[in-house]
């Protein structure tokens, strides 16, 4: 039974056993023989993909509300609503004071919780906690550059088609998450994901090889080759499965057709959370998720 709004362990303490993010790692991530290490972006996929398999959503639940718990205010780069990785050591959690990135982690958490939301109806958990909805929402435009592009960590120059696949999902998630709750629309955000996805246009695809390039850094291109499966044909996914090809149907095909005939045999090798990834693409595919 779902307990909206209240986080029931007490993580300074918690046992590997009874924590949400390891127990959801462990069910995706088995062969993975000692899970000591909490990646919340890896965590949020794993949990994705428990909301659209209607299962373990109490436990999804429980590691939406540990994420809340754990957002930095704010963290060593003075960012507000960022989320580290963790370790647990003996038996105890322990911040790493790092991330690989802010954009996809804020983007791929934000995606989550619509998802979550719109399976369960679960608004108690989005009233409680809209403060920090919005707090992680704001590090996208924040993260945002001139060229309309989200970086993926403050400082660096590195912009990747997967985090701002991710950016552009989290922003769409935002705004389903207001609706949710009768909140006015946000003009602003509306622009901010508008923005995002004109930028993925005009600074990485390849309109001449219908790919797209899998970063840009000083207005460098790093081109995609469907040869190199990461990061460059894996990107691939990230446009078809987060809605950015919506109005684009023949090259959202194209990508999935090209991607699925030179790596579906090769699926059950990638390492779990990129064949979740995979998963949910081919369930978008074919309308299974909406």
């Amino acid at each position: 039974m779902l307990i909206s709004g209240v986080f029931l362990l007490v993580l300074s303490g918690v046992s590997r056993a009874e924590h949400p993010a390891l127990m959801i790692m462990k069910r995706h991530a088995a062969d993975r023989a000692d899970i000591t290490e909490i990646n919340p972006y890896i965590v949020s996929i794993f949990a994705l993909d428990d909301v659209e398999q209607n299962r373990h959503l109490d436990e999804v639940q429980q590691f939406i509300l540990w994420y809340f718990s754990s957002l930095n205010y704010p963290d060593r780069n003075g960012l507000t609503g960022t989320i580290y990785d963790y370790v647990l050591e003996n038996g105890k959690e322990q911040s790493t004071t790092t991330y690989d990135s802010v954009d996809g982690y804020a983007g791929m958490f934000l995606h989550l919780l619509s998802r979550y939301a719109l399976k369960t109806g679960d608004l108690d958990v989005l009233r409680n906690n809209w403060t920090k909805i919005e707090d992680i929402a704001y590090l996208l435009p924040f993260l945002q550059d001139s060229n309309g592009l989200t970086r993926a960590l403050p400082g660096g120059n590195e912009q990747y088609l997967m985090d701002n696949s991710e950016a552009y999902a989290g922003i769409s998630a935002y705004l389903k998450l207001r609706k949710l709750l009768h909140k006015h629309t946000s003009p602003y955000y509306n622009l901010v994901r508008s923005n995002i996805k004109k930028a993925i246009f005009a600074q990485l695809y390849e309109s001449r090889n219908r790919i797209f390039s899998w970063a840009v850094a000083d207005n460098q291109r790093s081109f995609s080759d469907w040869n190199r499966f990461y990061p460059d044909a894996y990107a691939q996914l990230f446009p078809v499965y987060f809605g950015l090809l919506a109005d684009r149907p023949h090259l959202k095909r194209h990508l999935w057709n090209e991607f699925v005939r030179r790596y579906a045999g090769q699926s059950s090798g990638f390492p779990a959370e990129q064949r979740t990834i995979y998963e949910l693409t081919g369930k978008t595919m074919e309308g299974k998720i909406p």
